[in-house]
């Protein structure tokens, strides 16, 4: 599903001191004077901040969001230990919650358990033999949480969002994006070696013999299937990943698989699918005839311990960590125990964890206070559509009734997923209640397709410290958990919440219009509702932010791209002048804000939306993230917008001599 969002996913972090009724100070040794704010706001505004916070062993990064989750961490472990400690009647939540929990702590059980859980597939992987094997076999494992060859679920129909359809999609390979598979650099190299490694140890850690060769095979394998996939970048466009057919099509389409093996072994019939890369899936099956039985026998043991990786032994989850924490994260130390386990739990049940934590953290008024935000913020996007001099005027009707139309959800859900049906049971051991889990998610998932799309659904949990927007639904969303300081204060002053939590619900809903969003309709369609020329304007003002942003190196000649981030950028961008267009509107006829740490309003808008993104970050999780991640790095979410926008030049001043400084002429404005 195409879901924009305000961060990337995996958060982690240290914790702070964050209170809901704080009212923002950015402190003078949170500053580094050193710096003009002109020639790097990002290090002037936060330089003492990061000095303040340093990276532990046991991070990738540390910011603000991470900070924040691990607070909503520390109170989702109180919630979780008191249900360990006392389950209270088998099936009740608290049981659910606090069994699955105590498991997980149980490392010494999970070493004596060993693979015991896998073994049945492992069995079924060894007597595999024809296409219809494989292909059920792929079924089996998306039963058991894990992915190969392709992932299948259900996605709202692009063409009639209110109807939900099958979907397959490209999935399957180790490394974190395909792209990784061609990176012929020193640093490309090294991650390649590091990943044959750890597939070679995991296979040696189940008993299997020629683990080295096995795994160059198997990555071999894996590197066929790569050269076959979508780039990100392609998959951004909705058009080319929309290819709706019938279960005839999709055996015509990605021959060489037996589709009805595959929709037998999970126990469903399907009318419409969408078949996302038209390419992958027209050459998966020859691929997979061509490869022998040994290396798909390898390949799908590999892709089932990767997926089990944190669920079973101590030793397969420090192989795993060595590679994934260490060569990609550039952790010294995995994340806690409680922690890791505490993810799977909140992963598995976190609904059941998010009812309980906003009845005890997250005040009405909060959610009041948000409402209040998103309508001044969709008033001020009006504004903004009316004054635009690149686009005509029924495009400008067609997009406000877009923005009239946006669906708003703050805090949590109106209705709770029903979980009466999975079962867990403390004596079955942490891999067979994870494995369980995963068959009732994934069963849920099918008994959704054919059927009309729940507009009520959530797609993150209450206690989650993110946003996004949906534009198959034409709505924005945010959790409770990112509903406090810093992106939002119950009694701060306006400028700092527009600047923070203002920005980031603008943010949200640019994604509506941006590249990607701009191509749905107010009702969630494919349609478009622009005219060729206000179609080709935008595309050239988006080609300048393109530009602009793949100019910007964050290592030894490694560039962000600029047109895989594109719809992150648009979104920062029109969120920063949606947001304070807000702010102003709420000050006409006013006198202007008192001075707050001798800061004026323009000023600490400007700050709360920097603080935002302070961080401090490894250079191997920087890496990661040029290759695989849609948001730019938190500085250039700073340094490389604020140039673009004149509330930047005029709060601090702003000379030509400065090095952020941008003539007028260069400054782009979308939305």
């Amino acid at each position: 599903m195409l879901v924009g969002s305000i961060a990337s996913a995996t958060l982690c972090g240290c914790a702070g001191n964050f209170k809901a009724d704080d009212v923002a100070h950015f402190a003078a040794d949170e500053h580094d004077f050193s710096v003009r704010a002109g020639d790097d706001f990002y290090q002037f505004s936060n330089g003492g901040w990061l000095v303040k916070h340093p990276l532990p062993a046991d991070k990738s990064r540390l910011g603000t969001f991470d900070i924040l989750f691990e607070e909503n961490e520390e109170k989702m472990k109180t919630l979780v230990e008191e249900a360990r400690q006392n389950p209270g009647p088998t099936g009740t939540s608290s049981q659910k919650v606090g069994d699955l929990y105590a498991c997980g702590l149980d490392t010494a059980a999970r070493d004596a358990e060993g693979y015991d859980a896998l073994r049945p597939l492992f069995d079924k992987i060894d007597n595999a033999q024809t296409i219809a094997d494989w292909t059920t076999l792929v079924a089996d494992l998306h039963n058991a949480g894990a992915t190969a060859l392709f992932a299948f679920g259900r996605t709202p129909d692009m063409g009639n969002s209110d109807w939900t359809i099958a979907e397959v999609w490209q999935a399957g390979i180790g490394l974190p994006d395909r792209d990784y598979y061609f990176n012929d650099t020193e640093k490309g190299r090294e991650i390649v070696a590091a990943y044959k490694l750890m597939l070679e140890r995991m296979l040696g850690e189940i008993g299997e013999e020629n683990a080295q060769q096995n795994a160059c095979d198997v990555f071999d394998f894996e590197k066929k299937l790569a050269e076959q996939m979508n780039t990100k970048i392609e998959n951004r466009n909705p058009q080319a990943t929309y290819n709706k057919t019938n279960l005839d099509g999709l055996r015509q389409q990605a021959a060489g698989l037996d589709w009805d093996a595959y929709f037998r072994a999970i126990g469903m019939e399907i009318n419409e699918i969408n078949i996302g890369q038209a390419k992958y899936f027209g050459s998966l099956g020859q691929i997979v005839a061509q490869t022998d039985a040994a290396t798909l026998r390898h390949y799908f043991k590999l892709r089932l311990l990767g997926a089990y990786a944190g669920h079973t032994t101590t030793a397969l989850e420090e192989i795993a960590f060595d590679f994934r924490g260490k060569v990609l994260g550039g952790n010294t130390e995995m994340r806690a125990l409680w922690k890791r386990v505490l993810g799977d739990v909140n992963s598995v049940l976190g609904e059941q964890i998010g009812e309980v934590f906003v009845q005890k953290y997250f005040p009405a008024s909060a959610k009041q206070r948000m409402v209040e935000l998103i309508e001044q913020l969709r008033i001020a996007f009006g504004q903004r559509i009316d004054c635009l001099t690149w686009m005509g005027d029924s495009t400008k009707a067609a997009a406000k009734e877009k923005l009239a139309a946006i669906t708003v959800k703050v805090g949590y859900p109106d209705k709770w997923n029903d979980f009466s049906e999975l079962k867990i049971d403390r004596s079955l051991g942490y891999a067979r209640n994870i494995m369980a889990s995963a068959k009732f998610a994934f069963r849920r998932e099918c008994e959704i397709i054919d059927k009309p799309v729940d507009k009520d659904e959530w797609f993150m949990t209450p206690q989650t410290v993110n946003a996004y927007y949906n534009p198959l639904a034409n709505e924005i969303v945010f959790p409770a958990g990112i509903l406090q300081p810093p992106f939002f204060y119950a009694n701060g002053d306006d400028a700092v919440n527009y600047g923070a939590i203002g920005v980031v619900i603008g943010h949200e809903m640019t994604h509506g219009f941006d590249d990607q969003g701009r191509q749905f309709d107010k009702n969630g369609n494919l349609a478009d509702w622009w005219t060729d020329d206000d179609a080709e304007r935008f595309n050239a003002i988006a080609q300048r932010l393109v530009d602009r942003f793949s100019g910007f190196e964050v290592l030894d000649s490694v560039f962000v791209n600029g047109q895989l981030t594109l719809g992150e950028n648009i979104a920062d961008l029109g969120g920063l002048n949606i947001s304070y267009q807000a702010f102003r509107n709420t000050l006409v006829g006013k006198a202007e804000p008192q001075l707050i740490d001798n800061q004026t309003a323009d000023q600490r808008f400007v700050y709360a939306y920097s603080r935002i993104w302070a961080g401090n970050v490894r250079d191997e999780y920087l890496h990661q993230q040029v290759m695989t991640d849609p948001h730019s790095p938190a500085k250039l979410r700073v340094n490389g917008q604020l140039p673009l926008v004149d509330l930047f030049y005029r709060a601090f001043d702003i000379q030509p001599t400065d090095k952020m400084f941008l003539p007028e002429s260069e400054r782009i404005v979308i939305w």
